[in-house]
């Protein structure tokens, strides 16, 4: 078998949250702590109904995403496994404008280096994740992802899901593996 590991990016290899939270910031929107355990945006900036999907696609096709800095110790860990014959395949769903996809691309070969990724799929802003997943329908191959529903899906498929701690998924108790960082991961894969 391929030595493949399907990933997430955002929150999971890459800090989306907080590189959008000076952004939107920079936009007049203020961060409501109260809602920092929600997944959606709209609450959590009080940005109104309706308006979150531009403003994320917005910044999804912006310098700003190009830019986005490691999630934790992904860095090391992503390396590491790419040494020992690990490629990644990402999966995300950024958004179609058509620069969305060479941004991403950019910042993941800039984060992680050339080879590293041996593919990136860039889907729909709240796509079905599936599309993709379903090519490796029943591999075992790893999920690593932190919406709770896109690692449930991935159950579905008979994938190994990892799902990333955050603070939208920590009242999740069920079957899937939490992992907090990717040393955890490591280890996992390594087991």
């Amino acid at each position: 078998m391929d030595k493949i590991i399907l990933t997430d990016v955002d929150g999971v290899l890459l800090d989306w949250e907080e590189k959008f939270k000076t952004w939107i910031m920079r936009q007049g929107y203020k961060f409501n702590p109260t809602y920092d355990s929600h997944y959606g945006i709209n609450e959590r900036y009080g940005i109104p109904h309706g308006l979150g999907l531009q403003l994320v696609e917005k910044f999804n096709s912006s310098s700003d995403f190009e830019s986005l800095p490691p999630w934790r110790d992904s860095v090391d860990y992503v390396k590491k496994l790419a040494t020992e014959g690990w490629q990644f395949v990402a999966i995300t769903t950024a958004g179609e404008h058509p620069w969305t996809h060479g941004l991403r691309w950019s910042n993941l070969i800039n984060v992680f280096g050339e080879g590293v990724f041996k593919s990136l799929h860039v889907l729909p802003i709240h796509g079905d994740k599936s599309v993709e997943l379903k090519k490796y329908k029943d591999s075992g191959l790893f999920w690593i992802e932190d919406k709770l529903s896109n690692a449930e899906l991935g159950i579905k498929l008979g994938l190994q899901p990892l799902l990333m701690d955050a603070p939208y998924n920590k009242d999740y108790n069920g079957a899937i593996r939490r992992v907090k960082n990717w040393k955890e991961i490591y280890s996992i894969i390594n087991s």
